[in-house]
């Protein structure tokens, strides 16, 4: 009898420990997609490729002129996931900027930045510093002209044009490959997420 309880213990500890694991996973509502966070979809985008996720975060930027794209972060505001329109949303609206969201969507090998792409982006750099009529946005994203009247404002020029091309340059060459690539979401479904009230 000691046997058959002993026995009959050690099968409850296990079938409970199965069923504590069974819901464990990050799978959300729809166990076909999986569910993550801004951040941790961007340590390792490329093994999403091709599948459907699910992805919260919050907007921090909505395309002003397509409205075809919208940005995602998690924790930090500089880390951003390109999010493509389409599904149920042909267009985003900016009233999205700063609220949270759960995207439903197929994760795409969006961009490929090689030698060529670099090269391109710093001749357009090089062109836009030497226009010096180059529109440049506001606060209130309106555009102003490079002559402007306030040129001490227009004329700052704080951080590196190239930086951005100067750091692909580098993980390119360290990666050995001829292209890295930039994944992107195309957007399904999209739904805000309520804030709790503390």
């Amino acid at each position: 009898m000691k046997k058959f309880l002993f026995l009959l213990a050690i099968g409850a500890i296990i079938m409970g420990s199965n069923n504590g694991c069974k819901n464990s996973g990050n799978q959300g509502s729809d166990p076909t997609k999986l569910s993550m966070t801004v951040d941790s979809f961007l340590v390792s985008p490329e093994k999403w490729a091709g599948k459907d996720v699910i992805i919260t975060g919050t907007v921090s930027h909505v395309c002003r002129h397509s409205g075809k794209k919208l940005f995602l972060f998690g924790s930090n505001p500089e880390k951003t996931l390109k999010i493509n329109a389409g599904g149920d949303f042909s267009t985003f609206d900016i009233k999205y900027e700063g609220t949270d969201v759960e995207i439903t969507g197929t994760v795409v090998d969006d961009t490929k930045i090689d030698a060529n792409y670099l090269n391109e982006w710093e001749a357009d750099i090089k062109k836009a510093v030497a226009d010096k009529d180059l529109k440049v946005c506001n606060e209130e994203n309106k555009a102003i002209s490079g002559q402007s009247k306030d040129k001490a404002k227009v004329n700052e020029t704080p951080e590196d044009p190239y930086a951005d091309v100067k750091e692909f340059r580098q993980k390119l060459e360290k990666s050995g490959k001829a292209y890295i690539s930039i994944y992107a979401v195309n957007i399904k479904t999209m739904k805000e997420i309520k804030k709790k009230d503390k």
